[in-house]
């Protein structure tokens, strides 16, 4: 039985951090999206100097709108006129794949990534592209040069957890979830959910049901949060649980930021 969940779990970990770093308050400041809730560091302030005023009005106009075309084609156009700036097109791209159009996002990320010297918004973008598209070793290769490049990159550390999970390497996973709840700022249910199944698809129940249940306090209103909490509180009162690792786990400290939905 619990070789079935390692596999459902495996597969969780990866929607549910697309899920989460595609959701949340809106880029500047615009409203919550589609869960409702804001998600701090994985939804990182894309704001651009490129920006004129007149487009910054007609963006967040349609940003308020929620006419999604019209902010693709907005930025779209922006990014025309300003090719060299590398927030803009980490900001299209992310526009572009929370819109299941991650091909596209790839082909507009690409010439800001695979230089020299990446942008490290755009590289970690990259990875959570790649991660939607499956590719898990282009992702965590992608993830691993955003922390690199910034070791307290904590969205590139969520991508890089999700994507070693992904492939298997379930204790380095852990070991990036943690570093990355570490340098995390705001809400932080998005990273504790996926260290939660982490540590689930380890046997680790009764520690993945507390942060989920930690989670859950935080951010009442995201739905797969609960729903991954019911699941894992059923499969430990059916299923007994691997014996804890004879190392002794950190404990989790969530940021002060972070602080529960009123």
């Amino acid at each position: 039985m619990f070789k079935k969940y390692s596999t459902f779990a495996l597969i969780s970990v990866s929607v549910i951090a697309l899920s989460a770093c595609a959701s949340g308050g809106g880029y500047d400041g615009a409203n919550a999206g589609k869960t409702g809730s804001k998600v701090g560091s994985a939804r990182p302030n894309l704001e651009s100097k490129s920006i004129d005023k007149a487009m910054k009005t007609a963006l967040a106009n349609a940003e308020a709108s929620g006419d999604t075309q019209q902010v693709l084609a907005t930025l779209e156009q922006i990014l025309k006129r300003n090719p060299d700036d590398a927030i803009l097109a980490t900001r299209y791209a992310r526009e572009l794949r929370e819109n299941e159009q991650t091909s596209k996002a790839v082909s507009v990320l690409t010439p800001y990534t695979d230089v020299e010297k990446p942008n490290v918004e755009a590289i970690t973008e990259m990875a959570m592209a790649q991660i939607a598209l499956g590719d898990y070793d282009a992702a965590k290769k992608y993830a691993l040069k955003s922390t690199i490049i910034d070791p307290k990159n904590a969205r590139g550390f969520l991508a890089l957890g999700t994507a070693q999970d992904a492939l298997k390497d379930h204790q380095n996973a852990e070991q990036s979830f943690r570093q990355g709840l570490k340098f995390w700022k705001g809400d932080p249910s998005p990273i504790l959910n996926n260290l939660a199944l982490n540590l689930a698809s380890q046997g680790h129940l009764k520690e993945s049901l507390s942060l989920l249940e930690r989670a859950v306090k935080i951010s009442p209103k995201r739905m797969e949060l609960e729903r991954n909490r019911r699941i894992i509180a059923t499969l430990l009162e059916t299923t007994d649980p691997l014996a804890p690792s004879p190392v002794k786990k950190p404990e989790i400290k969530i940021p002060e930021t972070a602080k529960p939905e009123s």
